[in-house]
């Protein structure tokens, strides 16, 4: 069954509080009772709750009573009663289960316990209206069957209902001066955590603008550091990138005068060899040159000997020849260099 809201009925505004926060802590709606007579009052007047929170000892009517009550009113039958009390005995627990109770509530309640009490309530069905039966109820006093007291019986009762009234008493005053004490304690800790927060605020306060001196000498001490490391790391690397450029530069330097080296080698061995080549045509050409002009001066000196019908002496032949020959011989020297020019 859905349970939203609930109704809390004791006499004790200590008792009436603490379950208070307990079923408020459950996500639940709460409306209180201060006796029997305003919660019979309440559920005949307004909305009824889903469920009903009732103490067991109360001044003028008790819980065991108004769950008697509860339960013979068609309207109210239905809804699940709680009672709550610190009395835990096995023959209580059945005879307050009689008078229609659902649930025991062990007093003072504990948050566990509320929360099994409302997770059996959940899982309940619906319940139908019902009556409690002829049995569970009182006699009325002007029952023909009720035997009458002596005097001893009515002195007896007398004293009994003394006791009880004494007791009600006692126990109206003692809740009272519990409630007040309550009342004074409670005011006494508001001032005392109102003096507790203060000071915890000042100290906070205090703390704070301490944290905030330190906070700002840390974050100096260490942008000094870290700028310190920084220029560190950078002197460190800028060494590094010097030298390895160095490095590369020279690598790099020497590759290319290596480079250098070999086509200048490769172009003296081409001129060399060029050289070698035209000293070789130039001789070439000079002797085919010095042989022809021999032979045209052979020719020549033949045709004029042929003409002047040899005059001349063969001496003057050889003499021509040997000039021939010295002029070839100078060109060639002069070709290959061992002359001045």
């Amino acid at each position: 069954m859905d349970i939203k809201n609930a109704l809390l009925v004791d006499d004790s505004k200590v008792a009436r509080f603490t379950l208070s926060k307990l079923l408020k802590g459950s996500h639940m709606e709460v409306s209180t009772a201060g006796s029997a007579e305003e919660a019979l009052d309440l559920l005949s007047n307004s909305q009824r709750p889903d469920v009903i929170f009732i103490d067991h000892l109360m001044p003028g009517m008790n819980g065991v009573e108004a769950a008697r009550a509860i339960r013979n009113n068609p309207a109210t039958a239905h809804i699940p009663i709680v009672m709550c009390t610190s009395g835990k005995s096995a023959e209580f627990e059945e005879a307050a289960r009689k008078m229609g109770v659902d649930e025991i509530l062990p007093k003072p309640p504990a948050r566990d316990g509320v929360a099994r009490v409302l997770e059996k309530l959940r899982a309940m069905p619906e319940a139908e209206p019902v009556t409690v039966s002829e049995e569970s109820q009182v006699p009325p006093a002007n029952d023909p069957d009720i035997p009458l007291l002596n005097a001893d019986q009515v002195a007896m009762a007398a004293r009994a209902e003394v006791k009880a009234q004494i007791s009600e008493q006692l126990h109206e005053r003692l809740t009272q001066l519990f409630d007040d004490q309550v009342g004074y304690l409670r005011q006494g800790m508001e001032e005392h955590n109102d003096q507790h927060t203060a000071l915890v605020n000042e100290k906070l306060a205090a703390l704070e603008a301490l944290l905030d001196v330190q906070q700002k000498a840390i974050a100096r001490t260490v942008t000094r550091e870290v700028n310190v490391l920084l220029e560190n790391a950078l002197d460190k690397s800028r060494d590094k990138l010097r030298k390895d450029l160095l490095k590369t530069m020279d690598r790099m330097i020497g590759d290319h005068n290596t480079h250098l080296q070999e086509q200048l080698d490769r172009q003296r061995e081409q001129d060399q060899e060029f050289w070698k080549s035209l000293q070789a045509d130039t001789l070439q050409q000079a002797a085919d040159t010095s042989h022809q002009q021999a032979e045209q001066v052979a020719r020549h000196l033949h045709d004029l000997t042929a003409s002047r019908r040899r005059k001349s002496s063969r001496n003057t032949y050889v003499g021509v020849l040997a000039i021939s020959l010295a002029v070839a011989v100078t060109s060639v020297a002069w070709m290959q260099g061992l002359l001045p020019v």
